[in-house]
């Protein structure tokens, strides 16, 4: 897909549609229930909890963005990635990046301890380990890259040939590059995830996540699932992501820009003993053509000398920027 074509759908969707007033922006729609035209006569809409027009839209954008066939629009990112593992069975074997972001393994370790799932923890960029794993025959293979917090990168592409050669499913987590930059289905996925509270809405101002499904038969399995757990995102969140979705082309652009510059004045800083960029030429995931085509969006700059009154120096040196766990807004903190 190209820029453009991204660019547009988050711009367009919903402009437009509103058939009542022609309001040019979508309405925001709170209702709880819909009212059912006569007995046994079910409407598209009737509990919020399985349905609703705001977050429906914001379903079919995410949908078109990643190339996917639907959506699902839950409370929150480690929803979206709960009702993922909901396609699994007891029992079942999952692979999963030993660096994957915190909360993710918590839950799958959590889980693996009460005997509910088998779960190996990979370095999926060492192909002997990856082989090894998938050798067990998992049902569910997921995969982060750039990872979550030191964009570690692996090849996709690589992974899921692999992954379907053994019979699992692939789930990438392209929270950190979003559909603006990285396409895990165009790469062999059968589903993505994303925490909508970081570029997806891009303004701090929600919490939220996404499940975006290959083919019609995953998506209404999973839709399934989200009335069924509750996993649903509510309607006012879902109306400000889809405000914020229409400026994501627009701020990755200038995340790119201002990335680049800080990345320059950073390896001038003999303080700064080592940055985690994929996107350095010096960088191992650089020799990964998957990877040396990308346009990489965030830096995470570290070590330095000495660690830790390092760190807290440079802290209290910046003007604009706060100690917090978040990323992917408009603003430096």
């Amino acid at each position: 897909m190209t820029r453009k074509k991204t660019d547009t759908i988050a711009v367009r969707t919903g402009i437009g549609t509103d058939t009542q007033h022609h309001a040019v922006v979508p309405p925001l729609y709170l209702s709880t229930n819909y009212r059912f035209p006569a007995f046994g006569d079910v409407p598209t809409y009737d509990y919020a909890r399985g349905g609703n027009p705001t977050r429906a839209q914001l379903e079919q954008a995410l949908t078109e963005l990643e190339g996917g066939a639907g959506a699902v629009v839950t409370n929150c990112g480690m929803a979206a990635i709960n009702l993922v593992l909901s396609l699994l069975d007891a029992g079942d074997h999952i692979v999963a990046p030993h660096d994957c972001y915190g909360g993710t393994y918590r839950l799958l370790d959590s889980r693996a301890k009460q005997g509910i799932w088998q779960v190996n923890f990979v370095d999926q960029s060492d192909n002997d380990a990856l082989t090894h794993a998938l050798a067990k025959q998992p049902k569910l293979v997921l995969v982060e890259t750039p990872s979550n917090p030191l964009l570690r990168v692996v090849d996709i592409a690589d992974i899921c040939q692999k992954a379907h050669e053994a019979g699992a499913l692939v789930v990438v987590d392209n929270t950190f590059l979003s559909p603006a930059l990285q396409q895990p289905f165009s790469l062999g996925a059968d589903i993505v995830v994303h925490s909508t509270t970081k570029f997806i809405n891009g303004h701090s101002d929600i919490v939220g996540g996404a499940v975006v499904a290959k083919t019609p038969e995953l998506a209404e399995t999973l839709a399934w699932w989200g009335n069924c757990l509750g996993a649903t995102g509510n309607a006012f969140d879902s109306y400000m992501t889809l405000r914020g979705l229409r400026t994501l082309g627009a701020r990755v652009k200038q995340h790119q820009q201002n990335t680049q510059a800080v990345l320059a004045y950073l390896q001038t800083v003999p303080a700064v003993r080592q940055l985690y960029y994929p996107g350095l030429s010096t960088h191992p995931a650089m020799k990964s053509p998957p990877v040396s085509s990308l346009g990489l969006v965030v830096c995470s700059a570290s070590s330095l000398r000495p660690i830790k009154l390092g760190s807290c120096a440079l802290l209290r040196g910046c003007l604009y920027l706060r100690l917090l766990s978040h990323w992917g807004a408009w603003k430096a903190w």
